[in-house]
């Protein structure tokens, strides 16, 4: 056992090499090998889905959508549930899930079909038709919607980087924003190679997430789910033979605020995903094992390793000189994929702020990302083991997507006492049963 000791922890070490590789690998497959076909598309929409709480953060990023030079005519939709903010004067249409809408799906799975249903009774579930995703935290880039409407694919997403506030204070969202840095690296790892090169993918992402209307017929929103509606989504439309595709373009997002909210946030993802993992009604098979192994292997990988420095460090345990070079060469690599993660993070560049400050807060930000590496590390493995222990929340739980909303959740606890922020109609879309009303169908510009 001794003998063999080294060598099971010095194969985790073999984690960094492999993934430079296949990072490599993902940047190659889309330079030479993704489609681009703009005449196959004449119908663009741009979806929001919220909860409704966001709405100034939401007309936001309408107004950002709308500053962008794009060349296709396209549709801005809010899909929200009734009782919270829902005007939105830049939308082209805003449809509100009735209360008395029913289908399998629970919570934003259940407003996502709704607005299918809408799509379709408008005749917009065709393959001619685009529809990209986006959530209430969500700032794409001009080329990424311009490339996401471009892409030849029955589905596709591009790069996700929490560039918004990224870094920025309070110190427990500096903290937080790091700790996504591993949110950038896996997109550019995984999602490269398994939606790109394999077209079945380990991870699937909302924000962004591109179909076309026959994608959406095809599939449905319509599973037995209550979270990880994308995941189940993405590996369906894999399972139903549809193409995949993945660029090299950015979805901006937004980072935790709080600690409370990032193990709320983590909780919903991770029981999500476990739901969807043991009942084949949600995932298939091959779908389940392969994301079930990446959560065992992501869980070794850092016992592991971690357990291997302490032991080398430490003269505890003896291996030959290649396997120390390795060592210390898979460390390097490590950490340099942190600090591209933070350099590619602290990217979006804010009006107003000059070139010395904006360069001088990239190399930072990038510094303290390999600095917090370790923390980013930890942290995902305790969110992991957290999360697993506070059970099945057993509904989507929102968060608090900008500094004042947060602020204020916060005070609404305080003031109410109870630990929840706000009425259950603010944290869950609202289940309830029926038919699409004709006047949503035909609801336009508010």
């Amino acid at each position: 056992m001794s003998t063999l000791l080294p060598w099971l922890l010095l194969v985790a070490f073999l984690r960094p090499m492999i993934e430079i590789f296949i990072l490599a690998a993902g940047e190659w497959w889309f330079h030479t090998t993704f489609r681009q076909n703009r005449d196959l598309f004449s119908r663009y929409i741009i979806q929001i889905t919220t909860v409704g709480r966001e709405q100034d953060r939401v007309n936001e990023i309408i107004r950002e959508i709308r500053s962008f030079p794009m060349t296709m005519n396209y549709e801005i939709w809010v899909t929200n549930e009734p009782g919270n903010g829902d005007i939105y004067p830049g939308a082209d249409r805003v449809i509100t899930v009735p209360t008395d809408f029913t289908c399998v799906a629970q919570y934003k799975a259940r407003a996502l079909e709704f607005s299918r249903i809408v799509r379709q009774h408008l005749g917009y579930d065709t393959a001619d038709t685009k529809i990209t995703f986006l959530d209430d935290d969500t700032s794409p880039t001009w080329e990424y919607l311009e490339t996401a409407y471009a892409a030849d694919y029955d589905i596709c997403q591009g790069v996700t980087a929490p560039r918004i506030d990224y870094g920025s204070g309070p110190f427990a969202h500096f903290i937080l924003s790091h700790i996504d840095d591993l949110r950038f690296h896996n997109c550019m790892t995984y999602c490269s190679s398994f939606q790109g090169i394999l077209g079945r993918p380990l991870f699937v992402h909302g924000e962004g997430l591109t179909i076309t209307g026959h994608t959406e017929r095809t599939v449905t929103w319509d599973w037995r789910i209550f979270a990880s509606e994308d995941l189940t989504f993405g590996c369906n439309a894999a399972a139903a033979g549809l193409r995949w595709g993945f660029f090299h373009e950015y979805i901006q997002l937004t980072s935790p605020w709080t600690w409370q909210a990032y193990f709320k946030q983590r909780r919903r993802w991770m029981w999500g995903n476990i739901h969807a993992i043991v009942n084949r009604d949600v995932l298939p098979l091959g779908a389940a094992i392969r994301i079930a192994v990446r959560y065992f292997l992501s869980l070794f990988t850092f016992l592991a390793s971690g357990s291997a420095v302490v032991l080398i460090l430490t003269d505890t345990i003896e291996v030959a000189g290649w396997a120390h070079s390795l060592f210390w060469c898979s460390l390097a690599v490590w950490l340099v994929n942190f600090g591209l993660s933070g350099w590619v993070n602290a990217g979006l560049r804010q009006p107003g702020v000059s070139s010395a400050r904006f360069w001088t807060n990239r190399v930072l930000q990038s510094l303290a990302a390999v600095v917090l590496a370790p923390v980013t590390a930890t942290f995902t493995i305790v969110a992991l083991v957290a999360t697993l222990y506070m059970g099945n929340p057993r509904s989507f739980e929102v968060i608090a997507k900008t500094a004042a909303t947060s602020g204020q959740r916060q005070r609404d606890r305080d003031r109410d006492g109870d630990g929840t922020t706000g009425t259950a109609r603010d944290d869950e879309a609202v289940a309830g049963g029926g038919r699409v009303p004709a006047s949503v169908v035909g609801e336009g510009n508010r």
